[in-house]
């Protein structure tokens, strides 16, 4: 997986399995077989095969989240990046491997060689590659020099993804981060899991 210019030449990794989609100026293209890429990628039987023959663990299933529609224009919103990828400042305080509920705030001026990923998952090998795989800040910024998006906001939510404490990540941690991103005005959030 790599990305070149607002081009993603992969497919972003989701528990589910994804179809092409294509949206905010972004093209996902590429899907040579040859080259490891397939449709749709499923994450879960990704991680089954790679651990085996250790099971995945068995994931959650969570009622389908309420739509909201836009209150405006992609064009003229504010928009904020959650990852799970645990992108962290190399010297802060590292994030734990599993289970921490905790996560970080990234500034958008923050420079990539400042910054480390500290989700431990099989997969990290393509953020280390290009940390625009799992935490897309440039290329969000290339877009709002476009016109294509309104904003990007000032900071970036970041966690690590290996998380097993669901009751308390929905009451504790889920409300605290929404917080966030309305102190800075986000109307759109892009996730990206990891």
């Amino acid at each position: 997986m790599a990305s070149q210019g607002g081009r993603i030449r992969c497919a972003i990794l989701t528990q589910e399995p994804i179809y092409l989609r294509v949206g905010l100026g972004l093209v996902i293209e590429d899907f040579d077989s040859s080259a490891g890429c397939h449709l749709p990628f499923s994450y879960v039987q990704f991680m089954t095969e790679l651990m085996a023959p250790k099971p995945y663990p068995r994931q959650p299933n969570f009622a389908p989240p309420r739509l909201t529609p836009l209150r405006k224009p992609i064009s003229q919103s504010t928009i904020g990046i959650f990852t799970s990828a645990g992108v962290q400042l190399r010297d802060g305080v590292p994030l734990k491997e599993t289970n921490d509920l905790s996560y970080r705030l990234i500034d958008r001026s923050t420079p990539y060689s400042e910054l480390t990923v500290a989700h431990q998952t099989p997969v990290r090998s393509w953020a280390l590659d290009d940390l625009n795989v799992a935490f897309p800040r440039d290329r969000l910024i290339e877009l709002e020099a476009e016109d294509v998006i309104g904003r990007l906001a000032p900071r970036a939510v970041s966690m690590v993804g290996s998380i097993a404490k669901f009751s308390e990540l929905l009451k504790t941690t889920v409300p605290a981060i929404k917080k966030e991103f309305e102190t800075q005005g986000v109307d759109l959030v892009f996730l990206f899991p990891f």
